[in-house]
């Protein structure tokens, strides 16, 4: 006959053998749920969204609603653009159902993201692809101190196929020697002073990417108490989304 002792051993392995046994089977059926999610998630990717006619139709009014405000844009004579210097472009807003002109503008200053920054080198060119992507975006004239922020702080690079953080002068010296640019402040002293070497700075650089704004930018004109255009207070905005 068992003693009392041996029959609370075996209970306890009784007991402790469940427990490991219901464990085992919460992990299987864990496992089973987790695979069949995942399937679920690769249907779905493969499903294409469908559009109804009525989305289709609405998306093509919008396009050619702002191809003519586009145009209009244009045509205006502007004497509020600078006509020397750099200018820092943001992004604010999505090109959903904006016109194709608009979209290639904005691949063409590399804006393809929302709040991405670039610099650019203002001229008539340059003129014209801001007048495109207006309603888009907001810029202005930066200061050398907000420059200097950007690319020490968001400046990124391309090395070996993958975008990294900027934080070696011999990375610079490696691709602008030639141009006599041996460390980051040779970089941003050509960027914020927009000099002969300024383009070959300022594609070394990816576009910045920064934070999310403090408030939703407004879909109207900064003159009419909104956001997008120019705007004199460009460096409060963009410190403050670094």
């Amino acid at each position: 006959m068992k003693s009392l002792a041996q029959l609370k051993a075996e209970s306890k392995i009784e007991t402790l053998l469940r427990k490991r046994e219901k464990a085992d089977d919460e992990r299987v059926f864990s496992q089973i749920a987790k695979e069949r999610e995942e399937l679920e998630a690769r249907k779905r990717a493969r499903t294409p969204s469908v559009r109804t006619m009525a989305s289709f139709i609405a998306g093509e009014r919008s396009k050619q609603k702002n191809f003519k405000a586009m145009q209009v844009r244009l045509k205006k004579q502007r004497d509020d653009l600078p006509n020397d210097g750099i200018l820092l472009v943001l992004r604010i807003h999505v090109s959903v159902h904006a016109a194709n002109p608009v979209k290639k503008a904005l691949s063409a200053l590399r804006l393809k993201n929302r709040y991405s920054a670039v610099l650019v080198k203002t001229s008539p060119e340059v003129h014209k692809l801001l007048q495109i992507v207006e309603p888009f975006v907001i810029f202005g004239k930066p200061t050398q101190q907000i420059v200097d922020k950007l690319v020490r702080k968001r400046g990124k690079v391309m090395r070996n196929g993958v975008e990294m953080e900027l934080k070696d002068n011999n990375w610079v010296e490696e691709t602008l020697e030639v141009h006599g640019m041996l460390c980051i402040d040779d970089l941003v002293y050509e960027l914020a002073n927009g000099t002969d070497n300024f383009d070959k700075a300022a594609l070394f650089l990816s576009p910045f990417k920064l934070n999310l704004p403090q408030k939703k930018f407004k879909k109207t004109p900064y003159s009419k108490g909104g956001d997008y255009g120019f705007r004199e207070d460009i460096n409060l905005i963009v410190e403050s989304m670094i």
